[in-house]
C-alpha cells in the first residue's frame, strides 16, 4: 500500500469520527435531566403497554436495578442518593 492510500484512509476515518461528533452532538442539545417525579409524568402518557414494552426490554440489557440516583438539591446542584 502506498503512502498516499494511507494518508486518505486516515483522513477518511478523522472525517467520519469528525461527522459522528457532530451528530452526536446535535441530538445531545434535546436532551433534557428528569427527576423521578417528571419521569412518571411522561411515562404516564403513553399507553400503559407500549412503555412497559420498552422499559421490560430496558431491563434484558441491563445489570440490575439502579441503587443510587442522583437528584437536584435547593441549589440545583446533584446530589447522591440511596434508594
Amino acid at each position: 500500500m502506498s503512502a498516499e492510500w494511507i494518508i486518505a484512509l486516515a483522513l477518511g476515518a478523522i472525517g467520519a469520527c469528525l461527522l459522528l461528533w457532530a451528530g452526536l452532538m446535535w441530538l445531545a442539545r434535546s436532551w433534557e435531566v428528569l427527576d423521578d417525579d417528571q419521569l412518571s409524568e411522561k411515562l404516564s402518557g403513553y399507553p400503559q403497554h407500549s412503555a412497559g414494552v420498552w422499559l421490560r426490554m430496558l431491563g434484558w440489557f441491563t445489570r440490575g436495578p439502579r441503587r443510587l440516583t442522583y437528584r437536584r438539591d435547593e441549589r440545583g446542584r446533584f446530589r447522591k442518593i440511596r434508594r
